[in-house]
């Protein structure tokens, strides 16, 4: 069944659909590799909050976002999971994830790294936007600033250049610039502190690029800015 009808959407024309808006970095990830991939894609910025929630979870139960349906109807949720997909579908030479072997593990355990201080980061933007200050748990959020604060040092100190793995562009460099980005942009103080200045020379660089540039965030619903 087309995704569209699934999700309540005027029926379109077949083709690749991404849901979510590039304000997520799990989103921006995918779009951005759609875009190296060459692969042309209709966007629908729905969000998981609000009134898109319900639709979203038509189509994702837990009403996550990104999601991505391909040509033939099937729906991939999981931004891992779509560039895994992805991936294959570039073939083993043209792939950002490394196919087999050492190289592929290190690309994962950057990408696994980098996701944990994410999440960790979201996590605390949630309680501190959606709770007033009162109620914020302060050893959870500091535990969580901690998981940031050890993940992006960890992955700076890491970075060899002129990419993470050396000569060639991988997954890693991609998804660690997009998060890179969001959290400097939603925390600068914060992010200002870590001190990665390989990090930040990394997203600036990507972030000129046609393919970042093309998926910049849109304003955000929560605060912009938070300490």
């Amino acid at each position: 069944m087309p995704e569209d009808e699934v999700a309540g959407l005027p029926v379109s024309p077949p083709g690749v659909v991404l849901y979510g808006r590039y304000a997520s970095p799990f989103v921006r990830r995918v779009a951005v590799t759609l875009r190296l991939y060459g692969v042309v894609y209709r966007h629908v910025p729905l969000m998981p909050f609000g009134p898109d929630k319900a639709e979203l979870a038509k189509f994702n139960p837990i009403a996550r976002v990104p999601a991505l349906r391909l040509d033939n109807g099937e729906i991939l949720i999981d931004s891992a999971v779509i560039l895994d997909h992805l991936d294959q579908v570039a073939g083993p030479q043209a792939s950002l994830t490394p196919a087999a072997g050492a190289a592929r593990r290190r690309v994962l355990t950057l990408l696994a790294v980098a996701l944990g201080a994410n999440e960790k980061l979201v996590a605390g933007l949630y309680e501190r936007h959606f709770l007033p200050r009162e109620a914020w748990h302060t050893p959870w959020l500091n535990t969580c600033d901690k998981q940031v604060r050890d993940g992006f040092t960890w992955l700076d100190a890491e970075f060899a250049g002129p990419w993470f793995t050396g000569s060639a562009m991988t997954q890693a460099d991609i998804t660690v610039a997009a998060f890179w980005l969001f959290g400097r942009a939603k925390r600068p103080r914060f992010f200002d502190g870590l001190g990665c200045k390989r990090l930040e020379a990394l997203a600036e660089r990507l972030q000129e690029t046609p393919a970042f540039q093309a998926t910049k965030p849109e304003p955000e619903t929560l605060a912009d800015q938070l300490t």
